[in-house]
Order: C-alpha cells, then structure tokens, then sequence
C-alpha cells in the first residue's frame, strides 16, 4: 500500500513538471518575420532574409484554418491580413478601357540636293518617244534607290523641285520626320502630328502627313514620313530642327496597370487573388501598351482580382514558397 501511494505521488508530480513545461512553452515568446515565417527566434529583431521587423508570433492554437505547407503550395501564397498590411498590398479588378501612347518624333525642314536633281533630271526628259519613255524609267529607279515610295515619288513630280532646296513652296513648307519602324504602323497619310519645339508666336503647331517612305535606314532603323505645314511667315528654315509628337489609341481593350506587372525575363507575371488570403502567380501576354497601362492579350479576364503594385517581397516570398524561378513555366 506504501509502495503504491509512493508511485501515485511520483505520477502526479511527473505530470505536474511536464503540465508546467507544456505551459511555460506555450507562453514563451517567439519573433517570426510576417513575409518568412520559417524565420523564428525568442526575441525581437529584423529578418535576415528582407530586413523586416519581426513581429511576435501568434498561438497556433488560436490560428484558424491552419494549413500544412503541402496545402499552401498547392494553393498558392498564403498572406494574412496582418501580412498584407505590413507588406502595403492592394488589389485591383481587371477591366476593359482605352489606352493612349504617344510617339516621339524628329525631324527637319527638307533639304535634300539629290531629290532635286533627280527631278528635274526626270522632268527634262520629254515621254513622246520610246527612247524618253527608258530613259524617264532609269531615272525613276533612282527614286526608288533613294528609299522612295509611290506616293512620294507623285508627290515630289507634282511640285517644283526647288521645294528641296528652300524646303518649301508659296506658304507651305515640308517637313520630314524619322519614325521607328515598330511605330510606322500608326501613322496614316492624312493624320497630323503636333509639333512641340514651338518657341516663337505663330510658330506652326500642326502638320499633315501626306506621305511616308519605303525604306528602313539600317543604322537608325526609322523610316522617312513627309508633312505640310502653312508657314506664312516664313519661319521655317531648310534643315531646322524640329520635334512632333503623335498620339495613337486603342479603345476598349482589357488593360491593366503596368505597376503590378512583374517582368522575370521570359515572361510577365502578375499575382491573381485566388482565394481570401491567398495569391497565385500567374503568367500574362501583353500588347499594346503606354507609360501607364498594358492591354492583356491572354492569361487574364474581366473582374479577375489581381495585386495592383508589384513587390518585391511578395514576389522573394511566392519564390521562396513556390519553388525558385517555376514561376515562370507555371501554365494556370
């Protein structure tokens, strides 16, 4: 009977030393970062992974809906509203609007010797014989050596070849820009460009495209587009400098802010809200695109939820939890 109240007593102090423990451990203090939570220590301080201040780790008793990492990696990145504070992250829904680029233009008063007297060299020779008609042919071939389109040769036949020596004709000077030749597809004969170098009253503000060229400069990749402009005062000079700008829109297309795109190199990703608190990267291809936005041509759709300002740590953090740089061969 000894011996057994004995070894009562020894079970109930054994239970009562580990109770204890199982207290003290629970009420010990631990420092977790909110973006690294592998990061764990027992008192204050900065992650060593991003340098954010570590914040007292909550009881995972008291955590509802705890999920395994399996879970989460399954899911996409987990972030609590405590985290999605901390961190500065905002959403933004997916919607269709236009979007509005405007294209940078130089360029100078014509002065172009070789023009001039190619043209009058074509027009000097009469076409009421075949032997005018092949010499009139071999000159026009100059024109096209020249870079010249169809357009621009009607245009030049058409008026005074000294237009390219004083850079006008009457009250109407030519002006001629260099577009790039991934922005040629915008401009149209007939449109205008606004100039923006205007220092002086009633110096010309608008010019009208009335031809482009047919060749690409190999070395700076731009092609020659032609305007008129009415200069009555005569203020334009042959071979001044001039600068334009052209505004090109497209309507009604599903854009997005270029803020919460984040480039990786091989492709562009934004992060979808899939779930309350949770973020899954998401592969995008982009279109036409501004300083501001960029149409989605696929990965997205209407009222999709996506972070509207891409953040590095969201992003260190989906690459921590997600598997490195897979992001970018995901296919969601």
């Amino acid at each position: 009977m000894k011996i057994s109240r004995i070894l009562i007593a020894s079970l109930l102090l054994i239970f009562f030393v580990i109770s204890c423990a199982k207290e003290e451990h629970k009420h010990k203090e631990i420092y977790t970062c909110p973006m690294h939570p592998q990061i764990e220590m027992d008192h204050p301080g900065e992650c060593p992974i991003c340098g954010m201040q570590l914040v007292k780790k909550e009881d995972p008793l008291l955590e509802p809906n705890h999920t395994t990492h399996s879970e989460e990696d399954s899911k996409g990145l987990n972030l609590s509203v405590g985290q999605q504070s901390l961190v500065n992250l905002e959403t933004i829904s997916v919607t269709k609007g236009d979007i509005t680029r405007n294209i940078n233009l130089s360029g100078q008063v014509v002065f172009d010797p070789e023009i001039f007297s190619t043209v009058n060299e074509y027009k000097s020779v009469g076409s009421g014989n075949e032997w005018g008609k092949e010499i009139r042919e071999g000159i026009f071939l100059k024109f096209a050596k020249l870079g010249l389109s169809d357009i621009q040769i009607r245009y030049i036949l058409s008026k005074n070849s000294n237009l390219f020596l004083t850079g006008r004709f009457g009250n109407t000077a030519l002006l001629v820009f260099q577009v790039y030749e991934n922005d040629v597809d915008h401009l149209k004969v007939g449109n205008f460009v606004n100039v923006t170098n205007a220092t002086e009253a009633n110096f010309p503000t608008k010019v009208k495209i009335v031809a482009i060229g047919n060749l690409i400069n190999q070395e700076t990749r731009t092609l020659s587009v032609w305007c008129e402009v009415l200069d009555p005062n005569y203020q334009l000079k042959p071979q001044m400098y001039v600068q334009g700008i052209f505004g090109i829109q497209k309507m009604n297309v599903l854009r997005i802010p270029k803020e919460s795109i984040f480039p990786t190199g091989k492709s562009d990703l934004v992060y979808l809200k899939t779930g309350t608190n949770q973020f899954s990267p998401k592969k995008i291809k982009l279109g036409f695109a501004s300083s501001e936005w960029a149409e989605v041509t696929d990965g997205l759709a209407e009222n999709d939820e996506i972070v509207s300002k891409a953040n590095f740590l969201l992003d260190s953090e989906s690459k921590l939890k997600l598997g490195g740089d897979k992001n970018d061969q995901h296919n969601h």
